[in-house]
C-alpha cells in the first residue's frame, strides 16, 4: 500500500515544464473557462525532472490552461520517470464516418511517408520493431503500415504522426481505445471506419522529444501512474502571485502537513470510475 509521505507535490515554474504532446485547443478552451470561474486547481499535472526542466507526463490542457490565465507557476505532482509500476502505453484512435478515399488520398501526398498494404500479424511486428510508425485498420479488415524514410530520427517521426492526425482530425468523430481489438470495437461501434493503431513510446523517448521542442499528436500516450495526487482544490492566487518558490512551497509543504494530520488525505487502493470529469 502507497503512503501518502511518498507523494511529492511541489511548486515549480510554469516556463520550466515541458510538453511532449500537442494540445487539444477546445479542451484548453473549455479548461480555461473553468478555472477562471472556480480559480482552483483541482488536479496537480505530472511531471518528472530532467535537465533542469520538468517533462509533462500528464496535464497539458491544464498547464497551458494556467499558463493563458497568467499564472507564473503551477502546483505539480513529481514521480520518477523509470520506477518500475509507471507505465507508458499508447492510446488508439477509432474514426468514425471518415471518407476513406480521401484520407488516404490525403496520406500519399504526405512527403517522407510510405502507405503499405500488409497483414495484420506483418503489421503488429513492425510496429513492435519500429520499422513503421503506425498502423490503420479498416472496418472491412484491410490493413496499411504507416512508414518513415529509413532511420528516420525520432523528430521526423512525431513529425509525420502529426501530418498524419491532422489529416483526420476535424473530420467524422475520433475517440481513444487502449486495445485493437477490431471485431470488439465494430460491435460497439457501427459507424466504425478505421482504427490508427501507434507504437509503444519509451521514456527516454519522450524525454528527447520535449528537450528538444519536439510533439507528438495529441492524445497517443498513456501514462499510468500509481498514487496519483487528486482533489487538492488549489488556489490559483497561489500560482499567480510574485512570490519567492521557495516561500511558496515552504507554504505548500505546511499546508500537505495539515493535510495529512487532520486526516483529510485517502488513499484509494481500488480503481475508481469518476463521473465528474
Amino acid at each position: 500500500m502507497l503512503d501518502v509521505k511518498e507523494v511529492t507535490l511541489r511548486i515549480v515554474p510554469l516556463q520550466d515544464v515541458l510538453l511532449h504532446e500537442q494540445i487539444e485547443k477546445k479542451r484548453v478552451e473549455q479548461l480555461t473557462a473553468r478555472l477562471q470561474g472556480d480559480w482552483f486547481l483541482k488536479n496537480p499535472p505530472i511531471v518528472s525532472a530532467c535537465d533542469g526542466k520538468y517533462i509533462l507526463l500528464d496535464g497539458a490542457t491544464r498547464v497551458t490552461a494556467l499558463r493563458r490565465l497568467g499564472c507564473r507557476d503551477v502546483a505539480a505532482q513529481l514521480v520518477d520517470y523509470d520506477a518500475p509500476d509507471l507505465l507508458l502505453e499508447t492510446w488508439n484512435h477509432i474514426l468514425l464516418d471518415l471518407p476513406v478515399a480521401d484520407f488516404f488520398a490525403a496520406l500519399e501526398r504526405i512527403a517522407g511517408l510510405r502507405v503499405v498494404a500488409t497483414d495484420p500479424a506483418t503489421a503488429d511486428v513492425a510496429l513492435a520493431q519500429r520499422t513503421s510508425i503506425g498502423s490503420i485498420l479498416l472496418s472491412d479488415g484491410a490493413v496499411r503500415m504507416l512508414c518513415a524514410s529509413h532511420n528516420a530520427p525520432l523528430a521526423e517521426q512525431s513529425h509525420l504522426l502529426n501530418q498524419i492526425v491532422a489529416e483526420y482530425e476535424g473530420r467524422g468523430e475520433m475517440y481513444r481505445v487502449a486495445h485493437t481489438d477490431l471485431e470488439l470495437l465494430l460491435a460497439e461501434h457501427a459507424r466504425l471506419t478505421a482504427l490508427v493503431v501507434f507504437p509503444r513510446f519509451q521514456p527516454d523517448e519522450i524525454r528527447r522529444l520535449a528537450l528538444n521542442g519536439a510533439k507528438l499528436p495529441m492524445g497517443i500516450t498513456r501514462h499510468i501512474i500509481p498514487g496519483r495526487a487528486m482533489r487538492i482544490n488549489l488556489p490559483l492566487d497561489i500560482l499567480c502571485d510574485d512570490s519567492p518558490l521557495d516561500a511558496k512551497n515552504a507554504w505548500l509543504a505546511e499546508w500537505l502537513k495539515t493535510k495529512m494530520r487532520e486526516r483529510h488525505v485517502r488513499y484509494y487502493h481500488e480503481p475508481v470510475f469518476l463521473f465528474d470529469e
